[in-house]
C-alpha cells in the first residue's frame, strides 16, 4: 500500500522531533489513509483516501446492504 492518498496526494511528511534540551532527531508524520471501496462509472474500485477527503465528500463510499436487512425494511413498511 503506497502511503498517498489517490484523490489529493497527501504524503508522508519528514522533520525533526525536537526535545526540550533541543536535541534533533529525525521523524516522520504520516497521513491518515483509509482503503475505502467505491464505485466510479459503474466498476467498484478501492483507493486508498485520506480521512479529509472522505469527511469532505471528495469520494463516496460503497456499502453494500444485507439482504435479509433490506427484507425487513420492506415488509415493515
Amino acid at each position: 500500500m503506497s502511503r498517498s492518498c489517490d484523490i489529493c496526494g497527501k504524503h508522508p511528511m519528514y522533520g525533526n522531533k525536537v526535545s526540550k534540551s533541543f536535541n534533533h532527531t529525525k521523524r516522520t508524520w504520516r497521513p491518515n489513509l483509509l482503503k475505502v471501496k467505491t464505485e466510479i462509472g459503474g466498476t467498484t474500485r478501492t483507493y486508498n483516501v485520506c480521512t479529509r477527503c472522505l469527511r469532505s465528500g471528495f469520494i463516496v463510499k460503497k456499502v453494500t446492504v444485507p439482504k435479509q436487512v433490506t427484507e425487513a425494511a420492506t415488509s415493515a413498511n
